[in-house]
């Protein structure tokens, strides 16, 4: 899927790299009171960081980025995360539309209907362990 431009601010839409993880940690832990994680680390994460679905950058920064997460009934939540100087509502409507539909791409499913939420959810304790193992 390629990228969506926002032309008044000059902010492209994207999806989530492996470049883009450290950023997308960073903006994460910013909007977050400390967790104490199991080895004493307070950065350490938990399922709740989700699965980074999308990206707003402008001028190769990343101002805002996306998640999705399983919630207590089984559907699909999207959440936004951004560096608050720099991300607008606008923004925040585009990515979130923007990741709804890139989620949709990439899983096969729409965010709207039943669906099998395992898949998902392995996919983010893989990702989380690998991230807690990594940094």
């Amino acid at each position: 899927m390629g990228s969506t431009e926002i032309k008044k601010e000059n902010i492209k839409l994207r999806e989530v790299y492996l470049e883009d993880l450290k950023s997308v940690m960073s903006l994460y832990q910013n909007s977050l009171a400390p967790v104490k994680h199991v080895n004493g680390s307070g950065k350490g994460l938990t399922s709740d960081f989700g699965l980074p679905i999308g990206i707003a950058e402008k001028e190769g920064k990343v101002i805002a980025y996306s998640r999705v997460n399983i919630d207590s009934k089984g559907k699909p939540v999207f959440q936004i995360h951004r560096n608050e100087a720099f991300g607008t509502d606008t923004v925040c409507e585009n990515l979130n539309s923007f990741s709804v539909k890139r989620f949709t791409m990439v899983w096969g499913v729409d965010a709207e209907q039943g669906f099998s939420n395992k898949s998902i959810e392995n996919a983010i304790n893989r990702l989380v362990d690998w991230l807690n193992h990594c940094s």
